[in-house]
């Protein structure tokens, strides 16, 4: 993890920090770290010429031009006739200056230094001002005569006396701080002599290299020094691995990629800086150098102090407000460490640091369950805190909860709600899986004999629900909260839900094939009850309201159950357990229901009555008295198992308690319905819904054959009253809500219901801004049910803004619910379409979204008439625009659900049915497909992006317009050309065509595309017609992409793009009809040398994975694979697993080079762990043995652990 504290400054490697911090680092200073106040080499050579009053010569001129001053020098020197003359001159030239500024001397002091904090610095300045900074800072004559060194007395660097300021060429002489002058390297034969003939700088820089970290400090990439010692270093880093890294710190001229260049042929890893602006507007070079190295100094001078200082000032502040740089710093000050945990939790205000910590991985998951819970903790009345919990809670688990139950235990008081609150999250779970809640791992347990007691209880935990805490969702809509909050929906949204609801079905499948229904029985009526205690506690059961009776349509198996979630699995498996229980003991099969009967939801009541339809355990007059027992709340809000009760058991009761019962339907609804108030303004719903639910049970007592006389006028004088309800009942009317398709409608439609017919649409209208969100989606539910009915409300109805929600409704429930059968919709959306015939442009515009659905859904090829509004349709649709655009990368997903992309994929859709049915494309068509490529703005970029999802298929028509839409929309720089290419190279196989006339685009696409991204198609695009041409099936034109351009791609792409390539072709050496062996060595080994980089930047350990597979999957030719691909492995990171080579016969086959592969992977540079390995040595050995004696594989075989 770098660290980097400005924008400007250099990045600086962990590994030299950590080296600074261990006194390990010596600077190698130039003439820079003096300038302007001294010359530098160039000046140096000027005033020399100067003051001997000399001109250059042309030799002279030239060696000068290309910065070989060193050689100026030496020619200079044989020229003059005294070359003493030479010597003095430069000594006079770079004595110390009048006042002079060691500031940068004494921050180099400061960083230089060893573990016993005497300075080590290393200069090839002739000057003392590094000596005078020391005296500044206290240093006694004496001492610092005694540490600074010059000439070839130098100290040898790791040995114990190794210290002081060193100067490898030589130094004046300085009476003031009682130093001598030394021989000068200073001309080219110097130099020789220095570097190479004596070598004893050279001796001194390499062992210098060998046991410190050297940083270049004051030079330019082809400064003499630097020529000489790196050329001879580079050439000895090969034979001595110990070598350590070489750093620079220089400025970044044009970029900092010239200057990285400029150091890379040197083998210095170069640190580049750029200049700032100073306040007098000018560009000041070096200024954020040594800004940033004070930093760095403070650092290293008082460790501890500093960062605690730097992270308390970085953390204070919001998240949103931190630079780049400054959340790079903050990774820094964390990563490996723990001291600074306390001001996570004391300083910082705002909990996306805690998440930006976490996903920088800069503490582990232990440690991100306590910090998280202490800093929640701190403050127990923040909403912006118990936010924050929750969705820690999700992501973090039992350990979090953990520590924060433990903090509850120590808080104050508090009030009421924030401590009920904190306690159920405390309480709740997460809706994740951990290995042992996959419903196949349960199943699995249930499949074999014999099934423990412990594997039952096991698997009806695993249907039992969890509480489950997740964010408002009245703040995710954008509504306000109370603040502070009134009750616990103010904080969080609350549910119980199981952890697998995908897998919960099948596994309660495998419990009723099991034979202890007794058991079985008993284990989910227990659980049943623990879930609505745990509903109780949450707030979910109370005395008005039972959101777990909601949440259960049907007590036995119903399609509405279908998307439930809660106790839905557990009252389905009890109703199913009911008839197995009774067939083997009846009494304990009552004593279950009685239990049912007894828990307090209304879900026990219900599932009562569901037993009480079973004739083999109760009789019907005992069944028909029991509903007689029921409260007033239980008779007139069960649905439908009451009403199943009465159709099927009321026949055969007793007529006295059938009277009795149907006495009680008729007379006991009104005093139920009129203890519900009614707020002002609000119409007086309360006699419809009486109405209602009398003429539900009645309808169930007539269709037993019990309904009295009474009853059926009762009956008659309910239908004449409500015309609607003069029908059979239906099974949505066995529901209070109805799920039809994939849609949930919700939703109190009784006041629309009950107004009158010329004041219905005013009640609509009202009912969309109640503050009641049941009667809000009153209309939404009526267009649901009576969607005929819904349309003679707004058939004469003006059509203006204020109706167009109602409209909108009407459409979606079309497109997506009706309940209408196949002519009656279709006439419907007829007339639909026709009446919305008169609206002006601007009312289309506001419902255009459900509007392109409904026509997206219906028949068009039978329905001319609809097909003809595609033109207005998709004109309104481009209107509904963004006015700010953000980068997309999931254009093809946005696109499919925006009117302007369904609507260009249903143009696609009638072309294609046309196509199979044997006729040309309409013209029509094809100019709805030109309006769809041409359309203007983000609408007509999600068009186009529908159209290019589809490529190959609209590029079949060969439509010049729509081609040429096409191509410039992807050829431009803005953010749709860098969405659409993405589109473009995320097709499972481009055809030529495509290459060809979008080639530059699909390169461009490929190079772009980010990690997240299916980079595995780009590679394939742009690879295949490589391979294509290489295996002579076409020749080169006949595709757009050539060698080059893949070779460009993979260059310039991402690692994802990289690695997918690396798949690909993988891919292909299997699937080729010569065999891996000859496929590779006739088509790939000379595919990966035409196209894949050969500079060491792009070597990866992500990539090493990829090759060790790539090279295995040539099977035969497994040896040749390797010595090709080897050189562009490096040692394997993380956790790893060796499939590839444990799937193959390698070993057997190959054992020196499956071992040669192993080594590279996971050898001694490699920070990998693995399983796995010790097999394969095991096989290796097994096929060579003496490879037992190789000493590879000896490391390999201690370092990786035999987990056998």
């Amino acid at each position: 993890m770098p660290l980097r504290f400005s924008e400007e400054g250099p990045e600086f490697p962990s590994p030299l920090v950590d080296a600074w911090l261990k006194g390990e680092v010596v600077f190698l200073c130039g003439a820079g770290i003096s300038a302007p106040q001294l010359p530098g080499f160039s000046g140096l050579v000027d005033r020399c010429y100067n003051e001997l009053n000399l001109e250059k010569d042309r030799s002279e001129q030239f060696s000068y031009s290309e910065g070989r001053f060193e050689e100026v020098l030496g020619s200079l020197s044989r020229r003059i006739v005294d070359p003493d003359e030479l010597v003095r001159t430069v000594c006079s030239l770079v004595k110390l200056p009048d006042a002079p500024d060691l500031s940068r001397h004494r921050t180099l002091l400061r960083l230089s230094r060893d573990l016993e904090n005497r300075p080590n610095i290393v200069t090839t300045n002739f000057d003392t001002l590094i000596e005078h900074a020391w005296t500044q800072e206290g240093a006694p004559r004496e001492v610092i005569a005694g540490a600074s060194f010059a000439g070839q007395a130098l100290p040898m660097p790791g040995s114990a006396g190794f210290q002081g300021i060193i100067h490898i060429h030589g130094r004046i002489g300085d009476p003031a701080i009682d130093v001598d002058q030394s021989a000068l390297v200073m001309t080219s034969a110097d130099y020789g002599d220095a570097y190479m003939r004596s070598g004893w700088v050279s001796r001194f820089l390499f062992d210098l290299c060998r046991c410190k970290t050297v940083v270049l400090v004051g030079y330019s990439a082809n400064d003499a020094p630097v020529r000489y010692f790196l050329n001879v270093l580079e050439a000895d880093r090969t034979r001595f691995p110990d070598l350590r890294t070489v750093y620079a710190l220089d400025a970044a001229r044009d970029s900092e990629e010239d200057t990285i260049a400029r150091w890379a042929a040197l083998a210095v890893e170069v640190l580049p800086y750029r200049a700032v602006i100073g306040p007098d507007n000018q560009q000041q070079r070096h200024t954020a150098l040594w800004r940033d190295l004070e930093k760095l100094a403070d650092l290293v001078e008082t460790p501890k102090a500093t960062r605690r200082r730097w992270a308390s000032d970085l953390l204070c502040k919001p998240f949103s407000e931190a630079s780049p740089t400054e959340l790079d710093w903050v990774a820094w000050l964390f990563k490996g460490k723990r001291d600074l945990f306390d001001l996570v939790i004391n300083v910082i205000q705002d909990s996306a640091w805690l998440d930006f910590c976490a996903e920088r991985r800069l503490w582990t998951e232990q440690e991100a369950d306590w910090i998280s819970a202490a800093w929640a903790s701190k403050d127990l009345q923040s909403k912006a805190r118990f936010k924050a919990a929750i969705k820690w809670n999700a992501k973090l688990g039992h350990g979090f909860r953990l520590q924060l139950g433990l903090r509850l235990g120590r808080s104050p008081e508090l009030p009421e709600l924030w401590r009920q609150a904190w306690r159920l999250l405390a309480t709740s779970e997460t809706q994740g899986l951990d290995w042992d809640d996959r419903s196949y791992v349960v199943r699995r347990e249930l499949a074999y004999e014999p099934v423990l007691y412990a594997y039952l209880r096991k698997a009806v935990r695993f249907l039992s629900p969890r509480l489950i805490l997740e964010p408002n969702r009245r703040e995710f809509y954008g509504s306000p909260t109370p603040d502070p909050p009134e009750r616990l929906t103010d904080l969080t949204w609350i549910r119980l839900g199981v952890p697998d609801r995908g897998g919960a079905a099948e596994l309660l499948h495998a419990l009723l094939r099991q034979p202890q229904p007794l058991v079985l029985i008993g284990l989910a009526t227990a659980a049943l009850r623990d879930a609505v205690g745990l509903g109780a506690d949450a707030g979910l059961v109370t005395d008005d309201f039972d959101q777990l009776d909601t949440g259960v349509p049907s007590i036995e198996p119903h399609s509405q159950n279908k998307h439930q979630d809660g106790i839905i699995f557990l009252t389905e498996l009890l109703a199913r357990l009911l008839p197995l229980v009774a067939a083997t003991d009846a009494d304990v099969a009552r004593r279950c229901a009685e239990e049912w009967r007894a828990i307090p939801s209304r879900v026990g009541v219900r599932l009562w009555m569901h037993a009480l339809r079973d004739s083999s355990l109760y009789d019907s007059t005992h069944a028909m008295a029991g509903l007689l027992g029921l409260s007033l709340d239980d008779f007139w809000r069960s649905h439908r198992e009451l009403a199943l009760l009465v159709r099927e058991r009321a026949s055969s009761a007793d007529q006295q308690v059938i009277a009795a019962l149907e006495l009680r339907i008729r007379t006991e609804a009104r005093p139920h319905y009129q203890r519900y108030e009614i707020e002002d303004g609000q119409p007086d719903w309360r006699d419809y819904a009486r109405d209602q639910e009398v003429w539900f049970r009645l309808n169930m007592l007539a269709a037993a054959g019990a309904l009295s006389g009474e009853g059926a006028e009762e009956l008659a004088t309910l239908t004449a009253r409500h015309p609607h309800l003069n029908r059979e009942v239906a099974d949505r009317d066995f529901f209070k809500i109805y799920s039809s398709g994939v849609r949930f409608i919700a939703g109190d439609a009784t006041e629309i219901t009950e107004a009158p017919d010329d004041d219905r649409l005013r009640v609509a209208q009202e009912s969309l801004s109640s503050h009641d969100f049941e009667k809000r989606r009153g209309w939404s539910a009526f267009c649901n049910s009576t969607p005929e009915g819904a349309f003679e409300v707004l058939r004469g109805a003006p059509l203006g803004e204020i109706n167009a929600p109602l409209w909108s409704e009407l459409v979606s429930a079309l497109a997506h619910d009706s309940v209408l059968t196949d002519d009656v919709r279709r006439n419907l959306i007829l007339l639909i379409f026709d009446r919305l015939d008169a609206a002006d442009d601007q009312f289309l515009v506001l419902i255009v979204r459900n509007l392109a659905d409904l026509y997206c859904s219906t028949p068009r090829r039978a329905e001319t008439a609809v097909a003809a509004w595609w033109p207005r349709l998709f004109q309104a649709a481009v209107a509904v625009d963004r006015d700010e655009i953000e980068e997309d990368r999931n254009i093809v997903d946005r696109a499919l659900y925006s009117p302007t992309g369904r609507l260009a994929d249903a143009v696609l859709v009638e072309l294609d049915e046309v196509r199979k049915s044997g006729g040309g494309a309409a013209p029509a068509l094809i100019g709805n497909l030109v309006a769809a490529a041409g359309a203007p703005g983000y609408s007509g970029a999600l068009a186009r992006a529908s159209l290019m999802h589809n490529l190959d298929f609209v590029l079949s028509f060969d439509v010049g317009e729509v081609n040429e839409s096409l191509v410039a929309a992807v050829g431009g720089d803005g953010w749709e050309a860098r969405a659409l290419r993405r589109v473009l190279v995320s097709h499972d196989q481009l055809s030529a065509a495509a290459t060809r006339m979008f080639g530059q685009a699909i390169v461009e696409g490929a190079t772009s595309l980010g990690s997240e991204e299916r980079a595995d198609l780009a590679a394939f695009n742009l690879l295949f017609p490589v391979l294509d041409t290489m295996r002579g099936d076409h020749e080169t034109e006949q595709w757009g992409i050539s060698a080059d351009d893949a070779a460009k791609a993979l260059r310039e792409g991402s690692l994802a793009l990289r690695a997918g390539a690396l798949e690909v072709v993988a891919g292909w050496v299997n699937e080729m009809e010569e065999g891996p062996a000859a496929s590779w060595r006739a088509v790939i080994a000379p595919l990966m040398a035409r196209v894949w980089p050969r500079d060491r930047r792009f070597k990866h350990p992500r990539l090493s994975q990829h090759f060790a597979e790539l090279a295995v999957a040539a099977g035969d030719a497994f040896p040749d694979a390797l010595s090709q691909l080897q050189p562009y492995m490096t040692p394997l990171e993380g956790y790893n697993i060796p499939f590839v080579i444990e799937r193959s016969k390698a070993p057997e086959a190959h054992p020196t080079e499956t071992l040669a592969l192993l080594w590279t992977l996971f050898g001694p540079n490699s920070q990998a762990e693995a399983h796995g390995i010790s097999k394969i040595l095991d096989r290796l050995i097994a096929s060579d043995p003496k490879l037992e004696w190789d000493r590879r594989l000896q490391w390999l075989d201690q370092r990786y652990l035999h987990y056998d």
